[in-house]
C-alpha cells in the first residue's frame, strides 16, 4: 500500500511567518510536497505561484472569498442578497486557481443571518445556494476545475454556518446534479467531499440517497468527529475505492467521497482530500484529545486512500513555531513523534 501524503494548510501552519510566500518556502523546506490555502487573496497570484514552484510544492485546495469579514461573513454561497458578490468572488477564485495550478475550490456556503431562525430561513438559503452552485458548476467546468462543499460543524467551530452536516450537503448536491461539484469532509474541524449527482444502487447513506461501492470522499475528521463520531464506520462506509469511479463533491470534515450518478459519460477522478486536527482543541494529531491518529492513518491506508491529508490544525511550540528549529516533517515535525505516522515515506518494516 502507498504511504500517506500530507499537505500543509498554510492558513494554520507557520503562523510565525507573515506572508504565504514565506510559508510556502517553509513548508517545502519542512518536507511537504503540497499545500492548501484558505484565502490566498492578500497576495498577488503570480507571487504565490512563483513561491510554490521555488518550494517544489503543489497547491491542492483554496476557498472562495469569505465576503465582508468585518460584518461577520464566512462565505456567501447560500446568503440571500449576496449572489452578485458570490459570483464575483468565484471569478477571483478561478483566477487564483488557474495561476496556482490548483484544481479544487471550496465553495463556501456562509452563515445564517444574525438574528434569523435557521429553520425559518433554511428554504430560502437553500434556494440561493442551489442557484449559485449551478452557476459555479458551469464556470468551473469551462476551466476543468472541481467545486467542493464543506459542511462545518455548528457545535464548536461556527454555530451559524448554514451547511453543517454531510447529509445536508449530499441532499443539496443531489438537487444540483452536476458532476464537477463534490463534498469535502474534515476530521477535526471543517471539511469533506461528495462527487456527482447522488444517485446509486448500493447502500443507504442516510441522506435520502444511496452510496455506491465506488466513489470518492473528502473528510475532515475533526468536523466529522464533532458532529457524528463513528469514524471507523464512516471511513469504511464512504472511503472511495481506489481506481476509476464516478463521483460528486462537497466539503465537511476533511475526507471526500465520490458517489455514483446516472451518466453515459461519468467523470473519473482519483480520491480527493482528507484534513486532520485533534478534537476538541484542534491541535496537532499527536496532541492530547479524542482521536487516535496512529490508528486512523493506518485505517486510511488500509482503505486505499491515495489523496492528500491536509494538516489543518493549530501548531504548538514556542513563538507559535510549527516545527522545531531546523526540524523537518519527517523527523520532528507536524505529525510525529509519539508513534504517529511520519510524513516521510517509511520502510516496509516500519509499523504505525
Amino acid at each position: 500500500m502507498a504511504p500517506l501524503r500530507f499537505s500543509a494548510n498554510l492558513s494554520w501552519l507557520f503562523p510565525e511567518l507573515s506572508g504565504f510566500p514565506a510559508r510556502l518556502r517553509a513548508a517545502g523546506s519542512s518536507g511537504f510536497e503540497a499545500a492548501e490555502i484558505g484565502w490566498p487573496y492578500a497576495e498577488p497570484p503570480e507571487a504565490l505561484a512563483r513561491a510554490a514552484r521555488e518550494a517544489g510544492l503543489r497547491v491542492v485546495l483554496i476557498n472562495t472569498p469569505p465576503g465582508d469579514r468585518e460584518k461577520g461573513e464566512n462565505g456567501l454561497g447560500a446568503v440571500p442578497g449576496r449572489q452578485a458578490a458570490f459570483r464575483e468572488g468565484l471569478e477571483q477564485a478561478v483566477l487564483y486557481a488557474k495561476a496556482l495550478g490548483c484544481s479544487r475550490i471550496h465553495l463556501m456556503a456562509g452563515r445564517v443571518p444574525k438574528g434569523a431562525d435557521r429553520a425559518v430561513v433554511r428554504g430560502e438559503m437553500e434556494t440561493v445556494f442551489l442557484e449559485n452552485l449551478r452557476h459555479a458548476a458551469e464556470v468551473l467546468a469551462q476551466e476543468n476545475l472541481v467545486g467542493l462543499l464543506e459542511p462545518i460543524n455548528t457545535r464548536i467551530t461556527d454555530p451559524r454556518y448554514f451547511l453543517d452536516t454531510p447529509q445536508q450537503a449530499a441532499a443539496i448536491l443531489q438537487k444540483v446534479g452536476r458532476p464537477n461539484l463534490q463534498l469535502q469532509m474534515v476530521s477535526g474541524g471543517e471539511e469533506g467531499l461528495l462527487k456527482g449527482p447522488v444517485f446509486s444502487k448500493s447502500r443507504d447513506s442516510g441522506a435520502g440517497c444511496r452510496v455506491s461501492d465506488g466513489g470518492n470522499l473528502l473528510q475532515d475528521l475533526f468536523h466529522w468527529q464533532i458532529m457524528d463520531g463513528n469514524l471507523t464506520g464512516n471511513v469504511r462506509e464512504f472511503m472511495p475505492i481506489v481506481g476509476e469511479a464516478p463521483f460528486l463533491a462537497s466539503s465537511w470534515s476533511a475526507m471526500r467521497f465520490p458517489l455514483s450518478f446516472h451518466s453515459s459519460h461519468p467523470l473519473h477522478l482519483p480520491p480527493e482530500h482528507v484534513q486532520v486536527a485533534q478534537v476538541p482543541g484542534r491541535g496537532e494529531p499527536d496532541s492530547p484529545g479524542e482521536l487516535n491518529f496512529s490508528y486512523l492513518f493506518q485505517l486510511l491506508e488500509d482503505e486505499g486512500y491515495t489523496g492528500f491529508v491536509g494538516c489543518e490544525y493549530q501548531p504548538r511550540g514556542e513563538g507559535g513555531l510549527s516545527l522545531a528549529p531546523g526540524g523537518t516533517v519527517s523527523d520532528r515535525g507536524c505529525l510525529p513523534p509519539h508513534g504517529l505516522r511520519c510524513l516521510a515515506p517509511r520502510s516496509p518494516q516500519e509499523t504505525p
